[in-house]
Formats: structure tokens, C-alpha cells, sequence
């Protein structure tokens, strides 16, 4: 496999059967230490006994790794008000999953993919709305996991004796770019991406170029991003795509090489180096990345 080029790095795992079994779990880390991915949004929708105990013995091991492991769900309905209580829900499972394990058994955050755009027609009609209860959503979450359940107090440093659950949300990156979607929330106008940064701890912006500079290139679709985290305190991860295969072209480096991937992902780097906003890259994701270096 290549060398990576300078992380850090998160990624994304979508097939839970990666923690299902031992050698699946340390196939999983081994990849992640060669590769210098010290971040995990880990797919975990469901929290039925059998996936209960592989999610913490993946948990044991990735912790001692020193890979810290978000866990992952989203529905593009979630962002629908009626539909709220789903998301609700599962993040109250995954606080009651860490309350009742040790330390090196808990998720480090929780992380949405929440996509209101893909409920095409909706989108169309009323977009406003959608966006809308995207933001309620978050906020809502946000408050559910930062509250302290004893005291009622909602911080971001405070939740009983446990360090928190970090609060991780995916953004295309035109959420930014196109004015018409600039919404008044919370008695601020403001593009949807800079209202979710006021709410979750950090943004994975879905900056989905195969090249880093130009006018839509990586670095530039990016910037906006960036340059509020820094303003409020937070900090962006860029995601990049790895799938094959998908259109348009440019949106993936699905079909280039290892050495390409590395030499634009460096420009991003050198780019925003010093930059306190820039949090690093998330790889869309474990198979297809995987696939793509065992190619190279």
C-alpha cells in the first residue's frame, strides 16, 4: 500500500460485519494503523445484544489503538420534523450503551448523515423546511448529550462523571455556496453549514473533488467551511471520495492512482496547515478505500 499522506484522518465504516468477528475487527485496525486513520464513524443503527458485544469488543481494541470511534447513523427523513423522534432515540441509545459499559468500551461521539437534499421532490417544493428541521434536530441532539442528568445543566463540558459524546454532522459543501439556501434560525441569517457549526462540535464537509485547487477545487470549496469553524472556535474535517465508478468523475478518485490521491491531498494540507479550523481529511470510506490502495 502506499504511503499516506499527512492526516489525520478519519473514515467511514457502513458494514457493521467489520466488527462482527475478530479477524474482521483486526483486519479493520491494522488497516487504520497503516494508513494513520485515528478517527472512526462507525455504522451503528442497532443495538441488539449480538451487535451490542461486537461494537465493544471492537471498541476495546480500537481504543487501545488510540482510534477514537464515532458512531454513525443517518436518514434523510430525520430532518423532518414528524421523524425527529427517530434520531431522538437512537442517540439516547447509544448514551444508554455507554452508560452501561467502562470507559474503553464507549463511542467517543455521535455522528449524523443526515442528507434532506436525496428526498428529491420535497427538496424541490420546500427546501427552507427541511433545512429548518435539520437545524431543530441538531440542537435538539446537541442538548440531549450535553445536558447533565442530574443537574440539567447543558454544556459542552458536562454530562454526569463520563467525558461527553462530541456531536459530528456530514455537510455538502454547497450548503454555503448557493445564497438561496441562507435561512434565518435562531434569529440569525445564515448558510446552513454556519448555523450547524453553532450547534455541533465539529463539521465533515462532503467537499467531494478529485483535485485540490481551482475554482472548485477542494481548497476552495472548502474555505468558507473553514474560515467560520475558526470564528466560532470549531473545526472542519474534509471528506474525500474513494468509490469507483461514480458520476461525475471528478467527484471521486475512484479511477486515478494511490500516488495522485497523495500528491492532492498534500496541496490541501500545505494549504491549510497552520490553519486552526482544519481538522484533517475523512476517506468515504473503509471497503472502497481499502480496494482503492490495493490497487496501487
Amino acid at each position: 500500500m502506499a504511503e499516506p499522506p499527512p492526516g489525520p484522518y478519519a473514515m467511514w465504516v457502513w458494514d457493521v460485519r467489520h466488527v462482527a468477528t475478530d479477524a474482521a475487527r483486526g483486519q479493520l485496525v491494522t488497516f487504520c494503523r497503516a494508513q494513520r486513520v485515528s478517527a472512526l464513524y462507525l455504522s451503528a443503527y442497532q443495538f441488539s445484544p449480538a451487535q451490542t458485544e461486537h461494537y465493544r469488543a471492537f471498541l476495546r481494541q480500537a481504543h487501545r489503538e488510540g482510534i477514537v470511534v464515532h458512531a454513525l447513523a443517518g436518514d434523510p427523513r430525520w430532518a423532518l420534523n414528524r421523524y425527529h423522534s427517530l434520531p431522538l432515540a437512537w442517540v439516547r441509545q447509544v448514551m444508554a450503551f455507554n452508560d452501561e459499559g467502562p470507559p474503553e468500551e464507549r463511542f467517543d461521539g455521535v455522528h449524523t448523515d443526515i442528507e434532506p437534499y436525496l428526498l428529491s421532490r420535497q427538496w424541490m417544493e420546500r427546501p427552507a423546511q427541511l433545512i429548518g428541521g435539520l437545524l431543530d434536530l441538531h440542537e435538539k441532539v446537541r442538548d440531549l448529550i450535553h445536558t447533565d442528568p442530574i443537574t440539567g445543566v447543558t454544556a459542552p463540558a458536562v454530562r454526569g462523571s463520563q467525558r461527553p459524546l462530541r456531536l459530528g454532522v456530514d455537510v455538502p459543501f454547497w450548503f454555503d455556496d448557493d445564497p438561496t439556501y441562507r435561512i434565518q434560525w435562531r434569529d440569525r441569517v445564515l448558510p446552513p453549514s454556519h448555523h450547524l457549526l453553532d450547534v455541533a462540535d465539529y463539521l465533515t464537509v462532503m467537499a467531494y473533488r478529485n483535485y485540490a485547487e481551482g475554482s472548485e477545487g477542494v481548497i476552495e470549496l472548502s474555505r468558507r467551511e473553514l474560515e467560520y469553524a475558526e470564528q466560532v472556535g470549531k473545526f472542519i474535517v474534509i471528506g474525500q471520495e474513494t468509490q469507483p465508478d461514480l458520476f461525475p468523475a471528478y467527484v471521486t478518485y475512484g479511477g486515478s492512482s494511490a500516488a495522485y490521491l497523495r500528491g492532492e491531498l498534500e496541496k490541501i494540507a500545505e494549504a491549510y496547515r497552520d490553519r486552526p479550523g482544519f481538522g484533517g481529511f475523512a476517506i468515504h470510506h473503509y471497503e472502497s478505500y481499502r480496494e482503492f490502495l490495493e490497487k496501487a
